[in-house]
């Protein structure tokens, strides 16, 4: 869970100070009204008058401070914007799940806490996503932003970004719709290359046009990988990578144009293929 930063705390604008000794007397008659409505109101009399209770009441914790979490995409006024606190609002009426599917709404945002804190504080926890990859769709090459789940976080066009891998092969459509079948391609491919990451063969792109063979173009080099056990396919490369990239040098100088392919899709095997 995200930590609450002190320093994003602000009274909300208009706020009224609170006179100490008034908010101290109407909150006990609050708390004996309550208690007297609970204790004698069951059934039919509280179903009468618990809304009117609850409308009164809630004057008497009126939202004057809004702690919102720090985030990079989203700034304070657009999480304000996202609330829509009317003035006068009170913490008891306030329909905290109603908030927090409104701000998950917002592309940036995977995850919302909203909190309540007696008297006067409503306090907002956000999770904001993380892009790990660019999604290329389409034969117009159309970039999106995707975050670690495969969920895509901009769906409009984005300027590339050097540093993240490329996920290429799958149609515009089947990336808007996100069938179960496309959500499981992506996700396969976005577990490889966090490996291919971790392991330094560099910036990756990963065709994902083929559901059982991922195929990927990192340092001169195209890896056959097929389907699964992405893990150990990384570890056999990497036990024999030094001898590979003598090869991929090698047939640079010979054939420049040509990849040399590493077919990791039988088991305890890599196929080093040269001229393809």
């Amino acid at each position: 869970m995200a930590k609450r930063v002190r320093q994003n705390c602000k009274r909300s604008a208009g706020a009224r100070p609170l006179r100490n000794g008034t908010r101290h007397v109407a909150r006990v008659v609050l708390g004996l009204a309550l208690c007297a409505a609970v204790i004698g109101g069951a059934g039919y009399g509280w179903r009468q008058a618990g809304p009117d209770v609850l409308g009164w009441a809630d004057h008497f914790f009126e939202i004057t401070v809004v702690e919102i979490t720090k985030t990079e995409r989203l700034s304070r006024e657009d999480v304000l914007v996202m609330l829509d606190l009317e003035p006068g609002h009170g913490l008891l009426l306030f329909d905290r799940a109603r908030a927090q599917q409104t701000l998950e709404t917002h592309p940036w945002v995977r995850r919302a806490v909203v909190r309540r804190v007696f008297p006067a504080t409503l306090v907002v926890e956000l999770e904001e996503r993380e892009p790990v990859a660019l999604l290329k769709a389409g034969t117009g090459g159309r970039v999106f932003l995707l975050d670690r789940d495969g969920a895509i976080i901009v769906a409009e066009a984005f300027t590339d970004d050097e540093r993240l891998p490329v996920l290429t092969g799958m149609e515009y459509a089947d990336a808007i719709l996100r069938t179960g079948e496309t959500g499981a391609r992506i996700r396969a491919a976005l577990a490889l290359v966090a490996l291919l990451d971790r392991s330094g063969v560099g910036r990756t792109e990963v065709d994902v046009r083929r559901p059982n063979d991922l195929v990927v173009y990192a340092s001169g080099l195209r890896f056959r990988f097929g389907d699964g056990d992405f893990g150990d396919k990384v570890e056999r490369y990497q036990q024999v990578s030094d001898r590979v990239r003598d090869r991929v040098r090698a047939q640079a100088r010979a054939v420049p144009a040509r990849l040399v392919e590493v077919d990791l899709r039988f088991q305890d095997k890599v196929i080093v293929r040269e001229g393809r």
